[in-house]
C-alpha cells in the first residue's frame, strides 16, 4: 500500500474488547489487542495515505452463532431457544445483528469517500450492554443451582 500511495484497511473484530464480559475474558483481550492494532496502524502509517479503522460487531447472525448458542446451552443447562435469547435480551434495539448490516458498514468505511475515518473503530451492536447479559445468565445459573440442591 505504501508503494501504491495508499488505500484502506477496515480490520473486522468484535465488541468484546470495548465492552467486557466475565464471560468472554480471553476473547475480549484478543479483540483488544486487535482494536490497539488498529489505532497505532492508524497513526504510524497516515503518513503514507493509508487509513484504518476497526468494525467491531457483537452478535451476528451466522453459522458461528449457531455453534456459540449451542455451547451456551450445554454449558448453562439452557433449552437452545432459552440460550439463544440471551443476546437479544442484553440489545436495546431486541435482536442481534443480520450479516448484511455488518458488511454494508465494511464496503462503505473500504470506500475511498471514507478516507477520513482513520484511527476509529464502530460497534455493530444494537447499543449491547454485556452486564445484562452477564447478570441473565448469572440469574439463570442461581435458578439452575437452586433446582439442584
Amino acid at each position: 500500500m505504501v508503494q501504491q500511495g495508499g488505500g484502506r484497511v477496515v480490520n473486522l473484530i468484535g465488541n468484546d474488547g470495548v465492552k467486557p464480559s466475565y464471560w468472554e475474558i480471553a476473547p475480549g483481550a484478543a479483540n483488544a489487542a486487535g482494536q490497539n492494532l488498529t489505532l497505532s496502524l492508524a497513526g504510524q502509517y497516515g503518513k503514507h495515505n493509508i487509513s484504518f479503522c476497526a468494525v467491531n460487531p457483537g452478535p451476528v447472525r451466522t453459522e458461528r452463532w449457531a455453534g456459540l448458542v449451542t455451547a451456551m446451552s450445554r454449558d448453562m443447562n439452557l433449552s437452545y431457544e432459552e440460550a439463544d435469547k440471551l443476546a437479544p435480551a442484553s440489545i436495546p434495539l431486541g435482536r442481534i445483528a443480520e450479516v448484511e448490516e455488518v458488511a454494508t458498514l465494511v464496503v462503505m468505511l473500504a470506500s475511498p469517500l471514507m478516507h477520513m475515518v482513520n484511527g476509529t473503530q464502530i460497534e455493530v451492536d444494537g447499543g449491547q450492554e454485556k452486564s445484562l447479559m452477564d447478570r441473565l445468565r448469572d440469574r439463570r445459573e442461581g435458578r439452575r443451582r437452586s433446582h439442584e440442591q
